[in-house]
């Protein structure tokens, strides 16, 4: 078979694009499987189609302010880890230096979800994550202009260090990598020390946050429990109407990141693709002044040693 019909190729990219019932998406999922394909369109569409299986059968919710204060009370982990969020966000004694996380959670404009382990690295997390990522990308745009999207885990049963919740981070994008219904962008690189690389999925830029049990030093990167917060990047330039208001802006930020941390700031936080610098240290910010260097030179190679492989 040299070639596949037009037809069948439509087919398969609804599947993938419009959904179907989970009974027809399985049976459509191993007739493909048996189909002979030409080399040039095998791996790509054999890989989304497994990416589409993983995720068909997964469930979430993404929560606002009031239905998370609605649905978990006081005396469980999730409303408990809400709470710590917020607070520092709206703290008296010191202004939280993210003011756009500040007015996203005052007006309600951010949307949260909570993994189901601390175990960021695990296929069920990473299931997860990739379904509410998808889920926000579908309401994002009616959020208001401070959305993010904020996954909180539970407490670990183990203290980690900081290395090692960085670790756990890089395991969970890894993760998102296999997981992604869309290719990379062509004009992103794949290198994660390339001035150009910022994370991608869905096709969509995005910046990460990461908050951890871990930071002390830098306390606008603490949290009792790991918070990842997603922000796509359109969101983010939506912030600046010009170069001047984001300069202006960006100053202002630094320097309350001065005033709200107890260590210098970090010397990688930079503007994205500026010379010199890349968006894969950014994410996650070491508690001490070092390079946080990506596990990964790309989040397509294999798994880091020790680590499993679920895709």
């Amino acid at each position: 078979m040299d070639s596949v019909p037009g037809y069948l190729v439509i087919f398969c990219l609804g599947i993938l694009l419009g959904g179907l019932p989970t009974k027809l998406l399985s049976i459509s999922i191993h007739v493909w499987s048996l189909l002979p394909k030409p080399s040039s369109i095998l791996p790509s569409l054999d890989h989304l189609f497994l990416r589409a299986d993983y995720l068909r059968n997964v469930e979430v919710k993404l929560l606002d302010r009031h239905q998370v204060e609605k649905l978990y009370g006081e005396e469980t982990w999730q409303r408990q880890s809400y709470e710590a969020f917020g607070a520092q966000l709206v703290r008296k004694d010191k202004i939280f230096p993210c003011l756009f996380g500040t007015r996203g959670f005052k007006g309600n404009e951010l949307d949260f979800v909570f993994l189901p382990s601390e175990d960021l690295g695990s296929k069920n997390v990473a299931q997860v994550a990739a379904k509410s990522i998808l889920e926000y990308h579908k309401q994002v745009r009616s959020r208001g202009p401070n959305t993010s999207l904020v996954m909180i885990a539970p407490r670990s049963a183990v203290e980690h260090s900081v290395d090692e919740y960085h670790k756990l981070f890089w395991s969970l994008l890894h993760g998102l990598r296999k997981l992604d219904p869309k290719p990379w962008p062509r004009d992103v690189p794949r290198d994660t020390s390339a001035e150009r690389w910022c994370f991608n999925f869905d096709n969509t830029s995005a910046f990460f946050a990461v908050q951890s049990p871990g930071h002390v030093q830098r306390e606008s990167r603490y949290a009792p429990n790991m918070c990842i917060v997603y922000t796509p990047r359109f969101v983010i330039d939506a912030l600046f109407p010009n170069p001047k208001n984001r300069e202006s802006t960006t100053k202002t930020i630094r320097r309350l990141v001065d005033r709200y941390d107890t260590i210098p700031r970090s010397p990688d936080i930079s503007s994205y693709a500026a010379p010199g610098t890349t968006e894969s240290r950014q994410y996650f910010l070491l508690d001490e002044n070092k390079p946080a260097v990506c596990p990964y030179e790309s989040l397509d190679d294999d798994e880091v040693p020790g680590q499993s492989s679920y895709a």
